[in-house]
C-alpha cells in the first residue's frame, strides 16, 4: 500500500453526494416521514343553481366567520383560516378549495356543509335541500381553472374574476404560510385564464358584470346619452361600471359612496359629480338609472325608498334600476313599485348567455386549454408524490454504501487518500448506476398517473418502512 500523501482524493473523503439527494436533504427512509396521500376539494354554491336568498346567507355566514363576528357559540366546529383551504366568494358564488389527506375528505365536506351552508338554508328558511356540489382531485383543479377564466361565470369571459381568485389564494397563503398543493392549484389557474385570454377571443371587449348591466341599462333606455345615471358605491364593480358609462358618452354620472372622498375621486376620474351617500333619497328621483355595487350587508335601497323617488314621476320616465350587489342592495318588492325596472344577477346572466351564442367555438377552445393545464398539474403533482420515496431509495443505498465503507477502512489500517478516494468514487458509481433506472422508472410511471403502485413497490422491494435502520444484511440473507 502506498502511504498517505495527504493529498486531496478525486472524491474526497466524504465528498460523495448522491445527485438524487439534493433539494431533499432531511427526508427519512422510514414511515414517519411518508408522505400522505392529499385530495384536491372544492365545496361550495353558485349562481343561476342555487336561490338568490340562499346565496347571500352563505356570503353572510362566510364573512362572519372571517372577520371573527360569529364564534359559533351553539357547537359550531369549522374555521375558515386552515392551512390548505381557500374561500373564493364573488358576486355569484362561494366556494372552498381544500387539500387534506384522503381519509379527512368526508368529514371535511361534511363541516362545510353543516357549518355554511346547512346554517345559511336555515336562515333563509330553505325548504330544499341547500344545493351544495363538491368536486374532487383533478375536477376541483378543472372547476377551478374554469372559473378563473371566466367560463363560469355570469358574464362569460370576464377578466375581473381571475384576480378575485388570485386574491382569495393569496389571502390563504400569506395568512398559513406556502403550501405546496394549494399553490400549485393557484398556479394551474393563473396559466389557464391566462392562456384563454391569449388565445381566444372569449373575453374580447373587456366583458365584465357591470359592462353587461350597461348594456341592458342602454337596452331599456334605448340610450345613455343625456340620462341621469346614479353609480352606488365606489368599489371595484362600480368603477368598472364608471368606466362603461363613460365609454358609452354622453351620459350624466353621479357617484355616491358612504365615504365622500372615495366618491369625489371616482367621480373626478370619469367626468361625473359626487354626491354624499345621505342624499339617496333626492338623488333617485332626479335619476333615470342606477347602478347599486355596494358591499353593505343589509338593502340601501327599500320599498319606500323607492315609492318616494317615483312619486310624480312621468309616466313615460321609468327608473331603471340595476343591482350588482351580493348581497343584494335592493330590496325585492322594489320590482313592483309601479315606474320601477328593477333587474338583477338573474336577468344579468340571460343577457350574458344569448350574447354568447355567437362565440361558442371560442368557449371549445377555452376547455380545451384547461383540459390541458389540468393534465399539467396532474402530472406535476404525481412527480411529486414519488420524491420522499426517490429519497429514502438514495438514502438506503448511501447509508449501506457508506457503512460497508467504514467498515472496509476499519479493517484495512493505513489506506493512503488517493486509494481511499478511488474506491469510494467506485462505490458512488455503482450506487447511482444501480439506482440510476429505477429513478427514471419512477418519474416516468408518475408522469402516467402510476405514482402510488410504483412507491409501494418500491418501498416493499427495498424495505423502506423498516425501521431497521441503515444495517448491512446478514451474510447468507
Amino acid at each position: 500500500m502506498k502511504e498517505d500523501t495527504g493529498r486531496a482524493s478525486p472524491a474526497g473523503a466524504r465528498g460523495y453526494e448522491a445527485p438524487e439527494l439534493r433539494g431533499l436533504e432531511g427526508l427519512s427512509p422510514h414511515r414517519t416521514d411518508r408522505q400522505e396521500v392529499l385530495i384536491e376539494l372544492c365545496v361550495g354554491t353558485s349562481l343561476p343553481g342555487a336561490p338568490m336568498e340562499f346565496l347571500e346567507a352563505a356570503v353572510m355566514r362566510v364573512r362572519h366567520a372571517m372577520d371573527g363576528s360569529e364564534r359559533h357559540a351553539d357547537g359550531g366546529k369549522i374555521c375558515l383560516r386552515p392551512a390548505n383551504m381557500a374561500v373564493v366568494s364573488t358576486c355569484n358564488r362561494v366556494e372552498f378549495y381544500l387539500v387534506v389527506e384522503a381519509d379527512a375528505v368526508e368529514e371535511m365536506i361534511q363541516v362545510i356543509r353543516a357549518e355554511i351552508f346547512l346554517r345559511a338554508a336555515d336562515d333563509v328558511s330553505l325548504e330544499v335541500d341547500p344545493p351544495v356540489y363538491v368536486h374532487r382531485g383533478p375536477e376541483a383543479v378543472r372547476h377551478l381553472c374554469r372559473v378563473a377564466s371566466g367560463l363560469d361565470s355570469l358574464a362569460i369571459g370576464e377578466h375581473e374574476v381571475a384576480g378575485q381568485v388570485s386574491r382569495a389564494f393569496a389571502r390563504t397563503l400569506d395568512n398559513e404560510g406556502p403550501d405546496g398543493a394549494l399553490i400549485a392549484m393557484a398556479e394551474a389557474a393563473r396559466r389557464a385564464s391566462g392562456r384563454v385570454r391569449a388565445e381566444t377571443g372569449i373575453g374580447r371587449g373587456q366583458i365584465s358584470l357591470s359592462s353587461v348591466a350597461v348594456e341592458l341599462a342602454e337596452r331599456e333606455m334605448g340610450s345613455l346619452r343625456g340620462k341621469r345615471v346614479l353609480v352606488i358605491g365606489a368599489g371595484k364593480v362600480g368603477r368598472l361600471a364608471c368606466r362603461k358609462i363613460d365609454r358609452a358618452g354622453g351620459a350624466v354620472l353621479t357617484v355616491a359612496n358612504r365615504s365622500f372622498d372615495n366618491a369625489e375621486a371616482l367621480a373626478t376620474e370619469f367626468n361625473g359629480v359626487a354626491a354624499p351617500f345621505q342624499a339617496l333619497p333626492q338623488l333617485l328621483a332626479e335619476s333615470d338609472v342606477v347602478f347599486s355595487t355596494t358591499g353593505s350587508l343589509e338593502p340601501i335601497l327599500s320599498v319606500s325608498l323607492a315609492e318616494r323617488a317615483t312619486t310624480g314621476r312621468p309616466v313615460d320616465r321609468p327608473l331603471v334600476i340595476v343591482d350588482l350587489a351580493v348581497p343584494r342592495d335592493v330590496e325585492p318588492g322594489v320590482g313592483d313599485v309601479e315606474g320601477v325596472r328593477l333587474f338583477g344577477l338573474d336577468e344579468l346572466s340571460d343577457l350574458s348567455r344569448a350574447s354568447m351564442k355567437g362565440r361558442l367555438g371560442e368557449v371549445e377552445q377555452a376547455e380545451e386549454i384547461i383540459g390541458d393545464e389540468v393534465g399539467h398539474y396532474a402530472r406535476a403533482r404525481h412527480i411529486e408524490r414519488v420524491r420522499p420515496v426517490l429519497a429514502a431509495l438514495w438514502q438506503r443505498a448511501e447509508g449501506l454504501r457508506q457503512s460497508e465503507l467504514d467498515r472496509i477502512f476499519g479493517d484495512f489500517e493505513g489506506v493512503d487518500a488517493e486509494t481511499r478516494g478511488r474506491i469510494e468514487h467506485l462505490a458512488g458509481a455503482l450506487v447511482r448506476k444501480i439506482l440510476h433506472e429505477p429513478s427514471l422508472a419512477m418519474r416516468s410511471a408518475s408522469a402516467d398517473g402510476q405514482s402510488d403502485e410504483y412507491a409501494d413497490i418500491v418501498r416493499r422491494l427495498f424495505a423502506l418502512d423498516d425501521d431497521r435502520g441503515d444495517a448491512p444484511e446478514p451474510e447468507g440473507a
